[in-house]
């Protein structure tokens, strides 16, 4: 029996990130001759050769009638499926691909080709079952991770959706230039769902390295930006304006335009006065290499949002980064005395009081610091200082040979 009619994927994804992705699945899936000759297709030549060659690991049978009985209705199930595949018959591909699987539950090829037209057609739970199968074949396998993470953020399963996707790109998915765009976007939004808005901002910077524009990618930029652990489908209607003008002005100084970004940054500041998070987006982009200019931000943060204390934290951060050290210590203080365990106002609080006399206690902090995180930068920055201000010479030196090896 066929698979019943389903829609378009066009009809039910953004053209600008089905687009890449569905051209590579139709591509490999509807003419075999182009997969099998190692051209460009949708994961590189590379993985599709992973692919082939699961062919040759499926087991040859025992030589008996019946199991070469068995392997002829395989062979004549896999031809008719790849020619069903072949004239754009996606519904009878996919159940003849089914049939053959269940003939053959280990031809770990059928389970990929099977779990990209059914992610074709919009039947996400059936393609997450035929990638499951597939990397209970091939643990690890970067393409069989991405297709299946793609299909749980249909589903709604954003937590395995996010493992499978960063696990994925971690491994080398998204190398390909028609797969990255899809990729990135949704981890990006994942990760900025799931509060890790510094690792979702990095994925977004492709965006603007690449000048790729879109209203969606704007609008998540701006959520990372401003720290809303929402997906782009979820900001509510009246607050999208802002989301994507906050957005554009991130795009523009991740894209290096500082004068445009500068310009846009004080129309919001305008416009949304009392918004939070958004001095601290436009503070945090500008952290990296201009941080005295940040601190301007930072401070116009707190006087906005007294309680936010990630942005007490950077702009005590930011202080003593600038050699501040007085002025970063009340700052630490207050971020330490409602979240002793920050990791950013133990640095800032223990580098400042190393800096300013209280040796002992700037030490035990920044002690506290490489305890939990030992290879820490900062923290071996400031063990440097206060051996090299109180004449500990030869541990100094360790300190600043251990600082070299991590900047690397």
């Amino acid at each position: 029996m066929c698979a019943p009619e389903v829609n378009s994927p066009e009809e039910s994804k953004p053209a600008m990130f089905f687009a890449p992705i569905s051209k590579a699945v139709t591509e490999g899936a509807s003419n075999s001759r182009h997969f099998r000759s190692g051209s460009r297709s949708l994961w590189g030549s590379a993985w599709l050769r992973v692919c082939l060659l699961l062919i040759a690991c499926v087991g040859a049978g025992d030589g008996s009638a019946s199991a070469q009985q068995g392997a002829a209705s395989f062979d004549e199930l896999a031809g008719r499926a790849a020619a069903a595949r072949d004239g754009g018959n996606l519904s009878l591909a996919i159940d003849l691909y089914g049939q053959a699987e269940r003939v053959k539950p280990d031809w770990a090829e059928g389970w990929f080709y099977l779990g990209m037209l059914q992610y074709s057609a919009n039947a996400y739970p059936a393609a997450i079952d035929a990638f499951n199968h597939l990397l209970a074949l091939q643990p690890g396998m970067p393409p069989g991770m991405a297709l299946r993470g793609l299909c749980e953020f249909e589903t709604g399963a954003y937590d395995d959706a996010l493992q499978d996707l960063e696990q994925a790109v971690a491994k080398g998915a998204a190398n390909q230039p028609r797969n990255e765009q899809i990729l990135r976007f949704h981890l990006a939004e994942l990760l900025t769902r799931s509060r890790r808005f510094q690792d979702a901002l990095a994925q977004y910077q492709f965006f603007a390295a690449k000048k790729i524009q879109d209203d969606d990618v704007l609008v998540g930029m701006g959520l990372a930006g401003m720290r809303a652990p929402l997906l782009t489908k979820d900001v509510p209607a009246a607050d999208r304006e802002m989301y994507q003008a906050a957005g554009a002005a991130g795009y523009a100084l991740l894209a290096e335009n500082t004068q445009e970004a500068d310009g846009l940054f004080s129309q919001l500041f305008a416009r949304y006065p009392a918004a939070p998070n958004l001095h601290f987006f436009y503070g945090f982009l500008l952290f990296p290499h201009t941080p005295e200019l940040a601190i301007e931000q930072f401070k116009s943060e707190v006087a906005i949002a007294p309680s936010n204390l990630e942005a007490h934290a950077m702009l005590a951060f930011s202080l003593m980064i600038t050699g501040r050290y007085a002025e970063a210590q009340p700052e630490a203080e207050l971020v330490l005395a409602k979240a002793p365990d920050m990791e950013m106002g133990q640095l800032a609080l223990g580098r400042s009081l190393a800096e300013i006399g209280d040796v002992k206690r700037g030490t035990d902090l920044l002690n506290q610091v490489l305890q939990t995180d030992p290879d820490n930068l900062e923290a071996h920055l400031g063990m440097a200082s206060v051996y090299s201000r109180t004449g500990r010479r030869e541990d100094a030196d360790r300190e600043h040979k251990i600082c070299r090896s991590l900047a690397k």
